[in-house]
């Protein structure tokens, strides 16, 4: 797992908006960056709608929320509709797992792709908090994001 202090690996992924979206598109804003396990399942969705209803305080904060998964763009867009109808957080596809793998949360063995986990990224994208869930059916919620984007 990339580990508070360290550059932010890059990313180039496809997101729900039918954009291209890097790493580089969130300089100079804290980000928010949670992978989630997959799409149409209860504590991704959970954790979806979580974020999508406190944007604001997010956006107080000026910091971008963006989740990840490996599921392909159209199957994130279809399971997005449910969690997040006004279409608040930003789902980006690593759908070849290349971001899940420079994070070092990707699971080669079982069910599920990756790990939950939340890293929080400065405006220069250092990581500054990073977590992973002992469980993927597992979510610790807002809390320790919120706490830790007022540290930075």
């Amino acid at each position: 797992m990339v580990a508070p202090g360290a550059t932010a690996p890059d990313f180039t992924l496809m997101g729900t908006d039918g954009k291209l979206h890097s790493l580089a598109d969130f300089h100079g804003h804290p980000l928010v960056l949670f992978f989630f396990p997959k799409a149409f399942t209860g504590t991704c969705e959970r954790q979806i709608s979580g974020h999508a209803q406190r944007i604001a305080d997010f956006d107080a904060l000026g910091a971008k929320v963006v989740g990840v998964s490996t599921d392909h763009t159209p199957s994130q867009a279809a399971f997005k509709k449910g969690c997040d109808p006004d279409d608040k957080v930003l789902l980006l596809s690593d759908f070849r797992r290349n971001a899940v793998k420079a994070y070092g949360i990707d699971v080669s063995e079982g069910q599920l792709p990756n790990q939950r986990a939340t890293f929080i990224l400065d405006g220069e994208g250092v990581v500054r908090y990073a977590h992973v869930e002992a469980a993927a059916s597992t979510w610790s919620g807002l809390d320790p994001e919120f706490e830790a984007l007022r540290a930075l």
